[in-house]
């Protein structure tokens, strides 16, 4: 069967989403009739998912280390097509990080807290709330954890890993009134090492998520989508890592 915009909404009619906060990650390069069709891609998602729903979309901006400039209207998500359109389109928030922003637009959107945190997933942070609230669904479209769960870093803040330290990010952010933000901003950065790399380990994670019924996968024509409740997954990854601090890592040697 070819995946069109019938059988996709029967697809999403089967997750039966609660939670009033939807946070989407997306990648839908293999599914141009998606990508070419975004309009009615996120017409869809109201349909089946709710009118009702807040929507959360990460519009990362990774080249904010390169060029060390952020603008709340000109940085493009670099967090794929759809995210773009929603930042352009539909969203009525961005929070304030030059490389960790999410989009935000629906019914509760102003009961998604500022980002007052320094670094991407500390205390105070947008990505807190999304992670401790337990009104809040993770669904990734198109891309399964890996990749599509960013949810999975502030557990590993909370828990300081050793594979991880606070970079310091310095650069030029432009507010929305046009002003410039005089704030300081770290991210918890992944450690490099001379004999070894640290590569992420999530498909242990995914399979473990799935066999405690917390994470509901569905593969069809090669389109994966994926649900989980932020709280029950957090709170799950947080009891894993306390047990092992590289239970979302392996190291690999160097040759």
């Amino acid at each position: 069967m070819v995946l069109n915009f019938n059988n996709l909404t029967n697809q999403l009619n089967k997750l039966n989403v609660k939670e009033n906060f939807i946070i989407i990650h997306s990648d839908l390069h293999k599914h141009q009739f998606i990508a070419k069709n975004l309009d009615i891609f996120w017409q869809t998602l109201l349909k089946c998912l709710g009118k009702n729903k807040t929507y959360i979309i990460p519009t990362f901006t990774t080249n904010f280390v390169k060029f060390k400039f952020w603008d709340y209207y000109k940085s493009k998500s670099q967090t794929g097509i759809f995210s773009e359109y929603f930042r352009k389109n539909i969203a009525d928030i961005r929070s304030i990080h030059p490389i960790h922003s999410v989009a935000i637009w629906g019914k509760k959107k102003n009961d998604v807290p500022k980002h007052k945190s320094k670094s991407s997933f500390g205390k105070g942070s947008v990505w807190e709330w999304i992670c401790e609230s337990k009104n809040v669904c993770n669904l990734s479209i198109g891309i399964s954890v890996n990749g599509g769960a960013t949810i999975l870093h502030y557990p590993e803040e909370l828990n300081k890993v050793g594979y991880r330290y606070y970079k310091k990010i310095k650069g030029k952010i432009v507010l929305k009134n046009g002003k410039n933000l005089k704030k300081e901003f770290f991210y918890f950065a992944r450690k490099k090492y001379k004999k070894k790399i640290v590569v992420n380990n999530w498909s242990k994670c995914e399979n473990d998520l799935i066999k405690n019924k917390i994470l509901y996968k569905l593969n069809f024509n090669n389109l994966v989508i994926c649900k989980m409740n932020t709280y029950k997954a957090t709170n799950f990854i947080n009891k894993m890592i306390k047990n092992n601090e590289n239970y979302l890592v392996n190291y690999k040697d160097i040759n």
